[in-house]
């Protein structure tokens, strides 16, 4: 179902109790056939969501009973019901490594540091279908006894198989937290997951976005984000339509999501019919020339309902460019809206907001917070001291800091350190299972 239309239904009340009651009683029935990824995937769906109803609730002590249960154990059954689901086969057909597929794992997982004979090192995984490619591919228990593992979720509601399967009792696992809800969830769930207040967007190369010179900007609004409906671009056209008295040019940067082209993009901007208003996109562009446009730009836009912690909006503030953000989003995009960063609008109020904008952009200063709050090196060094007080406080080593990493828009390192961890590349591949 698309996207968009998803977000109409699950507007009623009405709709979203009847999709998660038939979740839960799937889920419910696939536990009682002893299918408990498929099971579970389904209950945790319920617990993300629905409303804090009767269904949520007895959802949320289903999976609180579960996490008790591996704790008790020591076995996480998750683990080898997902192993033995088609869910997992599939997962690891994607990648190059396990199958036919063209994804790169490693453009998804990076070693932070590198493990010795007396102290683990520290290996971090980007995305949720990662997590899922890395207990589908490898011995994620002997990886644990030599690493630990960082967990970046990019989208909002950590109540997912994805993340659970990576309880495993004695072995501390982070998992980045940018919603406070997701947090509360990980302080629930309790040790081994441990909860750290960063998100993808908190690692941004602070050097690549920086605002250049001061000059011309020809572009009033700039939006980055993929072809996808739940980006709402339609909106932004919507609210430039009721803007009649003034010339505004807007800068679309994105690229093809579910079957969503410019094609798509361009049928959906033919709702402004006003020749004052240009708009021009762009695709696909590296990040270097991204920096660049959005130095060209006064204001940033970002409409989604619900997703996870927008880089994109960093960037631009890095750039010293403020941001209107839809204030109804779920996810980490409204924590970084402030007096310095931008202002938050609803849907009536975007075509108002986007003038008083383009009049006052120069009155906020979002790099100055962006640089006081976010950006790789600080986000570095909140996970370094987060692993090293876990560490230390249960009598284990930790020596030295982690590498700097960025999300460029891939993990990379900010300085060449991939030589530096070869001989953990080449464990880690070790650690392949036999399929």
């Amino acid at each position: 179902m698309d996207r968009s239309v998803q977000d109409i239904l699950f507007g009623f009340r009405g709709v979203r109790w009847l999709v998660t009651t038939a979740l839960f009683f799937r889920g419910a029935l696939f536990l009682l056939m002893g299918n408990r990824y498929r099971g579970m995937n389904d209950i945790c769906r319920v617990v993300r969501l629905s409303d804090a109803g009767l269904v949520r609730r007895i959802a949320y002590r289903t999976v609180m009973r579960l996490v008790k249960s591996i704790k008790r154990s020591g076995q996480n059954v998750l683990v080898e019901s997902y192993r033995s689901d088609q869910a997992s086969a599939a997962c690891a057909a994607l990648y190059s490594i396990g199958g036919p597929g063209t994804h790169d794992i490693f453009r998804d997982l990076i070693v932070l540091k590198r493990a010795s004979s007396d102290e683990k090192g520290v290996i971090l995984l980007k995305y949720a279908r990662t997590f899922d490619a890395v207990v589908s591919l490898f011995d994620v228990s002997r990886l644990m006894d030599r690493y630990l593992f960082v967990l970046e979720p990019c989208w909002a509601g950590y109540c997912d198989p994805s993340i659970l399967m990576f309880i495993a009792p004695g072995h501390p696992v982070f998992v980045q937290c940018f919603t406070e809800q997701d947090y509360r969830f990980i302080e629930d769930v309790g040790s081994p997951l441990v909860p750290v207040r960063l998100g993808p967007a908190d690692w941004v190369d602070t050097d690549l976005f920086a605002p250049v010179e001061a000059g011309t900007k020809p572009y009033d609004l700039v939006m980055v984000a993929n072809w996808a409906p739940h980006k709402r671009h339609a909106q932004l056209f919507h609210a430039l339509n009721q803007i009649k008295n003034r010339k505004i040019r807007v800068l679309l940067v994105g690229f093809p999501w579910g079957g969503r082209t410019t094609d798509d993009i361009r049928r959906e901007a033919k709702v402004v019919r006003n020749d004052l208003v240009q708009i021009d996109i762009l695709e696909r562009i590296p990040q270097r020339e991204l920096a660049g446009y959005l130095n060209q730009c006064k204001v940033f836009v970002f409409l989604s309902r619900k997703e996870g912690d927008n880089k994109a909006l960093v960037e631009a503030m890095f750039a010293n460019v403020p941001a209107i953000v839809f204030e109804q989003t779920i996810g980490g995009a409204r924590s970084r809206v402030n007096p310095s960063t931008g202002v938050l609008a609803s849907d009536r109020e975007l075509p108002k907001m986007i003038l008083y904008m383009l009049d006052h952009y120069l009155e906020f200063s979002p790099r100055a917070w962006a640089i006081r709050h976010t950006g790789s090196a600080i986000a570095s060094r909140i996970l370094n001291d987060a692993i090293e007080r876990s560490v230390t406080e249960s009598g284990g080593k930790f020596v030295g800091s982690l590498a700097e990493k960025t999300n460029s828009p891939n993990l990379s390192y900010k300085s060449d350190s991939h030589a530096t961890f070869e001989a953990d590349y080449g464990f880690i591949l070790s650690c392949r299972r036999k399929r």
